[in-house]
C-alpha cells in the first residue's frame, strides 16, 4: 500500500468510519513503527490516542484505576508499547469482572462502568471511597472530582462507603432523585425499568430530595438516619419513609446495660435497650406495661423477631408507622 492510500485509511479511521480489515492494518502499522515519530501521525496523535483509549474501554475487562489515565497516554497513544502494557495492566488486575463500556463515555473524562457479571463488584474512587457495584448496574463520574462537590450518576443498586469531606459533599444522582451526604453508607436502588428509587441508610446522615425542573425554596426531601429508607415513586413523586427491613445494631452491645440477656427487668427496660441499640423510635401508647417484666435471651436475634418475643410475653402488639415502632395492647396484667 502506498502512502496515498494509507492516508486515505487513516483519515477513515480517526473518523470512525473504518472497517474490521483497515483496523487492522493500522494497529498492524502501530505495533511495527511503535518507536517513530513520523508526520504522518505527529498531528493525528491526540485523536489515535483517545480512539485507543475508548477501544480499551469498550473491549476489555479490568479495573476501575485504569480510569485515571495519566497525560503520558494521550501524548504517547501512538505506542504499541503503551497499548501492551495497558494491556498486561488489565490481565493482571483482581477487578476482572468489571467491565468499561466506551459507549457511554460522552465527554473526555467522564467514565461509565457496568457490572455485567454474577456477582456485585468494589470499585475505589480516587476520593477514598469505596462503591460497591451489584450486577446489572452502572455507574458514571468524572475522571477527577470538582471542587465543588463529588458527583456520581447511578442506574442499577450500589452501596456506598464515603469517605468524609465536609468541604465536597457526595452526591448520587438518579434521575430526578440526589442523594447527598458529607461522609457515610448506605444504598442506593435505582433500576431505569423500575417504578421507583429506594435509598436506605447503615451509618450516618442522608439527605434525599428531588431535583424539581425549577428551582424552588421549598424542596421534595428527607433526611434519613441509619437504620432508615425512603422508596420514591418515580410517577407521583411521592416519598415513603420507613424502616430497613433488617435494622442493624448501631449501638455496641458492650455499651448497653443488659447486651440483649434481660433477667426480670421491667419491658419498659427492654424497650428502651432496643431503641438506644438500633435507633429506632420505639412509642408505648399507653402504661399497661409499667408493672410488667420480661426474661430472655435476645442475643443472635434480628430486631423484629426480639419484638416478637418481648410482645408475645407481655401480652402487647407493635407496628410500623414510618421510621418508628408503637406498641399497644391490654399488658400482662389482663388476660
Amino acid at each position: 500500500m502506498n502512502q496515498y492510500d494509507f492516508d486515505i485509511v487513516l483519515k477513515k479511521y480517526l473518523s470512525g468510519q473504518h472497517s474490521p480489515e483497515e483496523e487492522k492494518l493500522i494497529n498492524d502499522y502501530l505495533q511495527d513503527n511503535s518507536m517513530i515519530d513520523t508526520a504522518v501521525f505527529e498531528a493525528e496523535k491526540d485523536m489515535i490516542g483517545k480512539r485507543i483509549k475508548k477501544k480499551l474501554y469498550a473491549n476489555t475487562i479490568g479495573t476501575p484505576l485504569l480510569i485515571r489515565l495519566r497525560p503520558w497516554f494521550m501524548a504517547s497513544a501512538a505506542s504499541v508499547l503503551i497499548i501492551l502494557g495497558c494491556w498486561f495492566f488489565i490481565s493482571k488486575t483482581e477487578y476482572s469482572n468489571v467491565i468499561f463500556n466506551s459507549g457511554i463515555i460522552l465527554n473526555p473524562g467522564v467514565v461509565e462502568i457496568k457490572n455485567t457479571s454474577n456477582k456485585s463488584q468494589t470499585i475505589p474512587l480516587e476520593d477514598g471511597s469505596v462503591v460497591t457495584l451489584k450486577k446489572n448496574s452502572s455507574i458514571s463520574f468524572p475522571e477527577h472530582f470538582g471542587k465543588k462537590n463529588r458527583l456520581v450518576y447511578l442506574h442499577g443498586e450500589a452501596f456506598f462507603r464515603i469517605k468524609r469531606n465536609p468541604a465536597k459533599p457526595f452526591i448520587v444522582s438518579t434521575g430526578n432523585l440526589q442523594t447527598k451526604v458529607l461522609g457515610t453508607s448506605f444504598t442506593v436502588k435505582s433500576y431505569d425499568e423500575s417504578a421507583t428509587v429506594e435509598v436506605q441508610v447503615k451509618s450516618g446522615r442522608v439527605s434525599v430530595y428531588e431535583v424539581a425542573e425549577k428551582k424552588s425554596v421549598n424542596s421534595n426531601g428527607v433526611i434519613l438516619t441509619p437504620n432508615q429508607k425512603i422508596i420514591f415513586d418515580k410517577k407521583s413523586k411521592k416519598m415513603e419513609l420507613s424502616i430497613v427491613e433488617k435494622p442493624m445494631i448501631i449501638v455496641p452491645l458492650n455499651e448497653t446495660e443488659h447486651r440483649f440477656t434481660f433477667l426480670e427487668i421491667p419491658v419498659k427496660t427492654v424497650f428502651s435497650e432496643l431503641e438506644k441499640s438500633y435507633g429506632i423510635d420505639i412509642v408505648l401508647e399507653n402504661d399497661v406495661m409499667d408493672a410488667c417484666l420480661f426474661t430472655g435471651d435476645l442475643n443472635g436475634l434480628p430486631l423484629f423477631d426480639q419484638l416478637d418475643l418481648i410482645c408475645k410475653s407481655v401480652n402487647v402488639t407493635y407496628e410500623r408507622r414510618g421510621t418508628a415502632l408503637f406498641v399497644q395492647g391490654t399488658g400482662c396484667g389482663t388476660e
